[in-house]
């Protein structure tokens, strides 16, 4: 088995990708055409290093949400458009779109007090 190189945490790789969902690199390329899972971004390591593709890591949680709903029985386009409606950047907490709480309200804004 080869040696995993240390790579920044805040980016995973498509071997990554690939070993959190248990799928092919095939697969992986399709869910991404198809925008279930975020596009990459080129990253260069300069001459030696070469460009490689590097995709945020909350791309990891994507990928095993998608097997999760795959083996639930929804179809891509289902997923896609449960993919579109979580806030993935955020730790994978849902959307709620148009839903308040109290706690995630502003502080009321008070007007200083004019003193005499």
């Amino acid at each position: 088995m080869t040696e995993r190189r240390r790579l920044d945490p805040l980016f995973a790789t498509m071997a990554d990708i690939m070993e959190a969902a248990g799928m092919t690199r095939r697969t992986i390329r399709v869910w991404i055409e198809r925008g279930l899972l975020t596009k990459p971004v080129m990253v260069s390591q300069g001459y030696p290093g070469g460009m490689f593709n590097r995709f945020p890591a909350h791309v990891l949680d994507q990928a095993r949400f998608i097997v999760a709903m795959r083996e639930q029985g929804l179809s891509l386009d289902d997923i896609a458009a449960l993919v579109a409606a979580r806030d993935w950047t955020r730790a994978g907490r849902p959307y709620r779109a148009g839903v308040g709480s109290r706690d995630d309200a502003p502080a009321p804004h008070r007007r200083a007090q004019r003193r005499p």
